[in-house]
C-alpha cells in the first residue's frame, strides 16, 4: 500500500507544476532550517542595538528586528522549532490515534463504549481552547507545548480510524484470519494496519498543516519555546507592534508559515487522490486479546488437538445435534427468531458431505458454527456440537483460535476478499504456519513449496500479491492457506462461485484430491448440486433453517424422496436429473 501511494503521488506531482514547485520550496525552507549554523553566522538571540530595525539589505536579507537580531537568522532557527514540534506531535497524534481508533472498531462492545465516550468528551471542547488550557497549566516550553497539541489532536485521527477499521474489519481477508486462527494481535498489525496506510497517511498530511498552526497559535500567545529562542509564531507575536514601519517583521514568518500549511493540504489532497479505499468483521473478542502459550485448549482431548494419531476411531470430525440458532439481542427487530431449528449434521473422518440450500437457508450460520464464529445477535440456544469428540460450547476464544488453521480450516467463497491485498500470497501462508506451528526457517520454506506443489501453484506465487493471480490460482492459494497445518476438517464454502466453469471443475478435482490424499473431512457448503455432486459421498439438503433431506450423494440423485429436493435436481441447468461428470467421465 505504502509503495502504491508513493508511486501514485510521485505521478501525481509530475503532472502538476504548482505541486512541484510547492515541494520545492518546503524542501528548500526544510533543508535551510536543518542546515541553519552553516548558511548564517549570525546568533539567532544575540542582540545589537546599533542596527534595530534595519530594512533588508546584502547583509540582513530580512531585515533586523526591534533587538537588532538578523530576522533571517532567525526564521532559520524558528523553523526548526516550529517543524521539530510539529513533526514530533504528529507522530505521537498518530501513534494514539492509530491505536486507539483500531482496537476500538476492531474489538467493538464494551471496549469500544468506553474508547468513544472518551474520544467524544475530549472532542466536546474546541481544539484550540483545550490546547491553551494544558499548556497554561503545564507552564509552558517545547515539551508542555508537544503534549498540549498531542492531546488535543488525537481523538480526531481516532474517529476516523475508528470509522475505517470498522470497514476493513468486514473484509474477507479478516475473517479469513481469524478462522485460521491467527492472533488479534496480528489481525491488526498485518491485516488492518496496513491497509489503512494510505487513509493514515493522507490525515498525517493534512493534519500537519493544522498542527503548524497550532504551535504558532500558542507560541504567538507565549506558550511556546521560551524567549528569546526563535519560533514563527512568537516572531509574528514580536513584530506585531512594529508592522507599520518594519512588515517584515511579519510578513516573513507569516510568509512560512503560509507555504508550509499550504504545501501540507496541497499534498495531503495528492495523496488522498491517489488511495483507493479499500473497506475490513473482527472477531469481537470484548476485552482480551489471545493469550500466547500452550496451543491446545484445556477442555479439547487429545484426538481433537492431534486427529491423525486417530484416524481409525469411530468418533466423527463434526457432530451437530439438534442444534437451534436464534437472534436472543432483545434489541433487535428479529428478537426471538430461530434461524436453524433442530439441525442435525454429521462429518465422519475422511468423509465429504454436501451441505446444499438456497440462499437464507442457514448453511453458511452453521457453517460459522462449526468454526465458532457464531456471534451476537446470534447464540446457539438449543442443541451440541463437537469437533473431534470435544463439545465447543464452553470453548473460550482462546480455545478456538488454536483449533482454527490447524484442526479445522476454511476455504472463503470469494478468493480475492480472503487474501489481503497488501501481502504477497506467499506472506499470508507463513503468517498460518508461524502462527500454530513456529517452525525453523528452513522447514517454514520447505512447507511453503510443498503445500504449492499440492494445489498445483508454480513457486513464482510466492512473491506475488493477489491481484497480480487467476481466479483459480488465488481459489488455490486460499486452499493453500487452509491445508498448510495439514488439517483434520476442512470447511468450503461456495469454493467455486466465483468461477467460470473449467476452473470449478480443476478446484473440485483438487479438493477431492486432497480428501483422498490426506484422509481430511470435508465439509462442502453449496447451492450448486452439480458443484456438490462431483465431491461429496452424502449430502444434506436445507431449506429455511431446516434439514429436508440426508443421505447418500448417488442415492440422492437417483431418487430424491423429498419435493423440494426433486425440484432442486430438476432444476440443475444442462443435465437434469445427473450430476456434473468428471474430466475422466
Amino acid at each position: 500500500m505504502s509503495d502504491r501511494v508513493l508511486r501514485r503521488f510521485a505521478l501525481g506531482l509530475r503532472r502538476d507544476p504548482v505541486g512541484i514547485l510547492l515541494l520545492a520550496a518546503v524542501t528548500v525552507m526544510v533543508a535551510a532550517s536543518l542546515a541553519a549554523p552553516l548558511i548564517s553566522g549570525l546568533s539567532p538571540v544575540g542582540t545589537d542595538f546599533k542596527q534595530v530595525l534595519l530594512p533588508p539589505n546584502a547583509v540582513n536579507w530580512l531585515g533586523t528586528d526591534d533587538f537588532g537580531r538578523d530576522v533571517f537568522t532567525r526564521l532559520l532557527y524558528g523553523g526548526r522549532a516550529s517543524l521539530a514540534v510539529a513533526g514530533v506531535a504528529v507522530l505521537i497524534v498518530m501513534s494514539i490515534g492509530v491505536t486507539v481508533g483500531i482496537v476500538a472498531g476492531y474489538f467493538g462492545g464494551p471496549v469500544d463504549l468506553v474508547l468513544t465516550k472518551v474520544i467524544d468528551v475530549l472532542l466536546a471542547f474546541p481544539r484550540l481552547v483545550l490546547a491553551i488550557a494544558v499548556a497554561a497549566l503545564m507552564g509552558g516550553g517545547m515539551v508542555p507545548l508537544i503534549i498540549a497539541i498531542s492531546v488535543v489532536a488525537w481523538p480526531a485521527y481516532a474517529r476516523i480510524i475508528r470509522g475505517f477499521t470498522l470497514q476493513v474489519a468486514q473484509e474477507g481477508y479478516v475473517s479469513a484470519a481469524r478462522c485460521l486462527g491467527t492472533p488479534a494481535w496480528k489481525i491488526l498489525t498485518h491485516h488492518i494496519a496496513l491497509n489503512l496506510i494510505g487513509p493514515i497517511l493522507v490525515l498525517a498530511m493534512l493534519d500537519i498543516g493544522n498542527l503548524i498552526l497550532a504551535v504558532s497559535a500558542l507560541s504567538f500567545l507565549g506558550l511556546g519555546v521560551p524567549p528569546p529562542a526563535p519560533e514563527w509564531g512568537a516572531m509574528l507575536n514580536e513584530g506585531r507592534n512594529s508592522m507599520e514601519v518594519a512588515p517584515w517583521l511579519v510578513l516573513a514568518p507569516g510568509l512560512a508559515i503560509f507555504i508550509v500549511v499550504l504545501a501540507a493540504n496541497y499534498f495531503g489532497d495528492i495523496v488522498r487522490d491517489g488511495v483507493e479505499g479499500r473497506p475490513v468483521h473482527g472477531p469481537r473478542n470484548w476485552l482480551r486479546l489471545p493469550r500466547r502459550g500452550s496451543r491446545t485448549p484445556a477442555r479439547m482431548p487429545a484426538s481433537a488437538a492431534q486427529p491423525e494419531a486417530d484416524a481409525a476411531a469411530a468418533t466423527p470430525a463434526l457432530d451437530m445435534r439438534g442444534v437451534c440458532i436464534s437472534v436472543t439481542d432483545r434489541r433487535s427487530p428479529y428478537f426471538g427468531r430461530r434461524i436453524l431449528d433442530h439441525v442435525s449434521l454429521e462429518v465422519g473422518r475422511g468423509e465429504s458431505v454436501g451441505l446444499i440450500g438456497e440462499s437464507g437457508s442457514g448453511k453458511s450460520t452453521l457453517a460459522s458454527l462449526a468454526l465458532g464464529l457464531t456471534r451476537p445477535p446470534l447464540a446457539l440456544t438449543a442443541g451440541s456440537a463437537s469437533l473431534f469428540g470435544a463439545d465447543t460450547a464452553r470453548w473460550s476464544w482462546d480455545d478456538w483460535q488454536t483449533v482454527r488453521g490447524r484442526t479445522v480450516s476454511l476455504v472463503n467463497q470469494d478468493p480475492l476478499s480472503a487474501l489481503n491485498p497488501v501481502l504477497r500470497v506467499g506472506d499470508q501462508i507463513r503468517e498460518v504456519m508461524a502462527t500454530h506451528l513456529a517452525p525453523p526457517r528452513d522447514a517454514l520454506e520447505k512447507r511453503l513449496r510443498e503445500v504449492l506443489d499440492e494445489v498445483h501453484l508454480p513457486e513464482r506465487v510466492i512473491r506475488q500479491f493477489p491481484h497480480e493471480l487467476s481466479g483459480g490460482m488465488r481459489q488455490r492459494a486460499v486452499i493453500a492457506m487452509a491445508i498448510v497445518n495439514r488439517p483434520a476438517l476442512l470447511i468450503a464454502d461456495e469454493p467455486t462461485t466465483a468461477l467460470d466453469v473449467s476452473t470449478q471443475i480443476r478446484v473440485l478435482d483438487l479438493l477431492r484430491g486432497l480428501r483422498d490424499r490426506y484422509g481430511l473431512a470435508l465439509l462442502l457448503v453449496s447451492h450448486d448440486l452439480r458443484v456438490v455432486s462431483r465431491v461429496a459421498d452424502k449430502v444434506v439438503i436445507m431449506r429455511g433453517g431446516e434439514v429436508m433431506e440426508r443421505g447418500e450423494a448417488a442415492e440422492i440423485f437417483a431418487a430424491a424422496a423429498h419435493p423440494y429436493t426433486r425440484e432442486l435436481i430438476a432444476a440443475m441447468p444442462g443435465r437434469r436429473m445427473r450430476p456434473m461428470q468428471t474430466a475422466a467421465e
